[in-house]
């Protein structure tokens, strides 16, 4: 053991820490990679002394999900125009022909010929439905506003959240 000196001495830091086990501190994102948060322009703060929660960091959770997409619809509605003349030309031969009638038949037509409009329907929605697995991407960005709570004995700091 030592002095009596040191022995006041430790008695007083364990008071004191005893009275305020954390501190709260705000700091500012100034490096992503490797991760650096800067307390109050002074404390410069590395991955080796932070501790992320969930609120600081991507992660992936299951959730149950029943949703459905909105209608979509497609129009797909169409014609075409063919554009031609159409000719018919035909003979005839009577036979027996006992006068020696000539007889000949011959028609034309010509036709300008339209399809009419197709109407098509193609309106559909989707169920999405079940367990997903889905990211929240809470992850830290440069000059991001945080929220610090300095664990007792000065070495570690929780970054809580964002603000």
């Amino acid at each position: 053991m030592g002095s009596l000196g040191e022995v006041i001495k430790k008695m007083a830091v364990g008071a004191n820490d005893a009275n305020a086990p954390t501190s709260v501190l705000f700091g500012t994102v100034t490096s992503i990679n490797p991760l650096e948060i800067t307390v109050e322009q002074k404390l410069k703060l590395t991955k080796e002394f932070l501790v992320l929660t969930k609120n600081v960091k991507d992660y992936t959770v299951d959730v149950s999900v029943e949703w459905k997409t909105e209608s979509k619809s497609l129009n797909a509605n169409h014609s075409h125009t063919l554009n031609g003349d159409i000719s018919v030309s035909s003979n005839a031969e009577v036979n027996p022909n006992p006068d020696n009638i000539a007889v000949n038949i011959k028609n034309e037509v010509s036709k300008n010929i339209e399809v009419e409009q197709k109407n098509i329907d193609l309106a559909h929605s989707h169920s999405i439905t079940g367990k997903k697995t889905m990211t929240i991407y809470n992850g830290l960005k440069l000059n991001d506003n945080v929220i610090l709570i300095q664990q007792q004995g000065g070495n570690n700091f929780v970054v809580l959240d964002k603000f």
